[in-house]
């Protein structure tokens, strides 16, 4: 806490508002192989925008590039590594780096795959999904990428939608108890001599994400006060009350209103309602 309130001190108006700056990884990528940090590129967007984060890796979504499948743990400490001393250079704070670590440290090469959210629903075991979250985050702390996009906490009640494999199924009471429990692991501070394993986890996607009106992912979802007290919610006051660090609003509209410019959603629900405390992504 001193840390920051000093580097509070430091920072100008044009600073504060460049941490709320995120931007993918392949803007300050170089052109060709091997894929690597554009050090000119990087540098402009730290001066320009005053970066606070990175997301996302150069793998995303695509086939093998440059004849690789991802980076392995050393070569994305390297990369961040890099990141961290131009930003460092800049007179910036680190900035932080996220990913959607979701099964796993999926964008790591060589780390552990694990099941994805529904599969490990299906377990029922919430010390199994303590035990996902730990490992996740040791996994990704190991690679430098230290902040998850994760665990999902949308309640599978549209069979349409293409992401149900993605949450822990459509009962909001498992859902609930898995994503804390996996909240929990993926935070937890481990003892004198153990593995340094804790990561920030971010729950998402507050809220009513998986309740399209369509079943297309992204469409607005209409959703009445009882549906969203009864069934949306519960997961997300569970992760709260687990003492999770971010949560990530959802990109679309609920009852014709977009999250991300919502008031009613995101200050007197998730903020006071809930009494979410922590980074909102």
């Amino acid at each position: 806490m001193a840390a920051a309130t000093l580097w509070l001190t430091r920072m100008s108006a044009a600073d504060k508002i460049g941490q709320m700056t995120q931007l993918d990884i392949s803007m300050v990528l170089a052109d060709g192989c091997p894929l690597r940090i554009d050090d000119a590129k990087l540098r402009r967007q730290l001066r320009v925008h005053r970066l606070g984060s990175l997301l996302n890796s150069p793998f995303s979504g695509t086939d093998p590039r440059c004849g690789s499948s991802g980076w392995n743990a050393s070569e994305w400490r390297a990369t961040v590594e890099h990141v961290q001393a131009a930003a460092a250079d800049e007179g910036l704070p680190p900035l932080i780096y996220g990913i959607d670590s979701v099964h796993g440290a999926s964008y790591c090469r060589g780390a552990t795959l694990l099941p994805q959210q529904l599969g490990l629903a299906a377990s029922f075991d919430e010390s199994l999904a303590a035990a996902s979250g730990w490992l996740t985050g040791k996994d990704s702390r190991a690679a430098a990428t230290p902040w998850m996009f994760a665990p999902i906490l949308g309640v599978a009640t549209h069979p349409l939608w293409p992401r149900v494999y993605e949450t822990f199924g459509e009962d909001p009471l498992l859902v609930a108890r898995m994503g804390a429990a996996v909240v929990e692991g993926m935070q937890r501070r481990g003892g004198e001599g153990e593995i340094p394993a804790r990561a920030a986890a971010c729950m998402k996607h507050f809220v009513g994400y998986s309740a399209p009106r369509n079943g297309h992912d992204r469409e607005g979802a209409w959703l009445s006060r009882r549906e969203l007290e009864q069934t949306y919610l519960p997961p997300f006051q569970a992760a709260v009350d687990a003492g999770v660090q971010s949560a990530m609003e959802s990109y679309q509209e609920v009852n014709g209103e977009p999250v991300v410019g919502s008031a009613a959603l995101l200050q007197g629900l998730l903020r006071e309602r809930l009494g979410f405390e922590g980074l909102l992504v």
